[in-house]
C-alpha cells in the first residue's frame, strides 16, 4: 500500500492496528491506539482511547494549512478531548490522495465513501466501548462533519463550520473534487457541490452549539442558511436544541482560542453526563 503524500504514523506515539473495513466491524474488543482502516489508495485513521465511558469524544480536524501541511494521518481535539468520555479523533481519508488536497469535509471520495462507511464505523466503536451518546467536535470544515453525523441523542460543538459548500471558496473545493472524485469541470463540480455538500437537505441533529466568528463571512454564507433552515435566530442565545455563541476572535475566519473551546465543551460534557464525581469533582475540575 503506497499513498502519494507524505505520511508519519510514529509521531503520534500510540500502537498501531491496521484492519480492513471488514475486519473491523467484526471487532470483539476496542484497542486504544492508532487505528488504520485500509480502503486501498486511502485509509481512515483513528485515534482512540477507550476508558469504557457512557459517552464518545469525537474530534474533526479543519483543513490543513496551505503553507505548514503536516503528514497524515492528521488529528485535532486532543486538547478539547474531556477525559471522562472515550476520545475518537478522526482524520479524514481524502488527505491520502494528493498534496493539494487540504480539505474534503470528512465526506470522502471515490475510494471511500465515507457517509456510507463512517456511521457503521462509529456505532462499532460505541458498541465495543460501551457508550449511548457522543459529542462530535471541529472547527471550520470539521465542525461540517460533526453536524453531519450527529444522531438525535447527541451534542455537535462547533466552530465556523461550512453549511452549503457551493458559498464556500472554490479554490479549496477544486482538489478535492479532482482528486477525489475525478471532476474537473467547474459546473459539475458545483453541482456535485450542491447535491452532496449542503446540509440543509439533511438538518443536522440532536443538540448544536454553533459558535461563529462575528468577523468571518461565514455569518452571512452558512450560518444565516442553516437558521433559516431550522428556524431558529441568529441572536446569541440558548434555545434548548441550538445554542448560538457569537465571537470577536478576530478578523476572518479565525475560531475561539483552545481554552475557550475547552470551556465550552466542559459545559455540555457536564450537561450531558453530571457534575464530575471523585478527584476531579473535589477539585472542582472538569477535564
Amino acid at each position: 500500500m503506497s499513498f502519494p503524500v507524505k505520511t508519519d504514523y510514529r509521531r503520534w506515539r500510540q500502537k498501531q492496528y491496521r484492519y480492513s473495513p471488514q475486519d473491523f466491524l467484526s471487532l470483539d474488543r476496542l484497542p486504544s491506539g492508532l487505528i488504520l482502516i485500509n480502503y486501498g489508495a486511502v485509509e481512515l485513521a483513528l485515534l482512540i482511547r477507550n476508558r469504557g465511558a457512557p459517552a464518545s469524544f469525537y474530534g474533526f480536524h479543519a483543513a490543513q494549512s496551505p503553507l505548514t501541511r503536516q503528514p497524515v494521518p492528521y488529528f485535532q481535539g486532543r486538547k478539547v478531548a474531556p477525559k471522562r468520555m472515550n476520545q475518537i479523533l478522526v482524520s479524514d481519508p481524502s488527505l491520502y490522495l494528493h498534496d493539494d488536497v487540504r480539505v474534503g469535509w470528512f465526506l470522502g471520495n471515490r475510494h471511500c465513501d465515507l457517509v456510507a462507511e463512517l456511521p457503521p464505523i462509529m456505532d462499532k466503536i460505541d458498541a465495543l466501548a460501551g457508550a449511548e451518546r457522543r459529542l462530535l467536535w471541529g472547527n471550520s470544515a470539521g465542525g461540517t462533519a460533526a453536524l453531519r453525523y450527529a444522531r438525535e441523542q447527541d451534542v455537535s460543538v462547533v466552530m465556523n463550520p461550512q453549511i452549503v459548500l457551493r458559498n464556500f471558496t472554490w479554490g479549496r473545493v477544486e482538489p478535492w473534487m479532482r482528486h477525489g472524485w475525478g471532476i474537473e469541470d467547474y459546473w459539475e463540480g458545483r453541482a456535485f457541490g450542491e447535491k452532496h455538500g449542503d446540509l440543509r437537505d439533511t438538518p443536522p441533529k440532536g443538540r448544536i452549539v454553533y459558535c461563529q466568528n462575528e468577523h468571518d463571512d461565514h455569518v452571512e454564507l452558512q450560518l444565516e442558511p442553516l437558521a433559516e433552515t431550522l428556524g431558529v435566530s441568529t441572536e446569541p442565545g440558548d434555545h434548548g436544541r441550538f445554542k448560538l455563541i457569537l465571537g470577536d476572535w478576530g478578523k476572518g475566519h479565525i475560531p475561539p482560542p483552545s481554552e475557550i473551546q475547552q470551556r465550552i465543551v466542559s459545559e455540555e460534557v457536564e450537561r450531558m453526563l453530571g457534575k464530575p464525581k471523585g478527584l476531579l469533582g473535589r477539585l472542582g475540575l472538569r477535564r
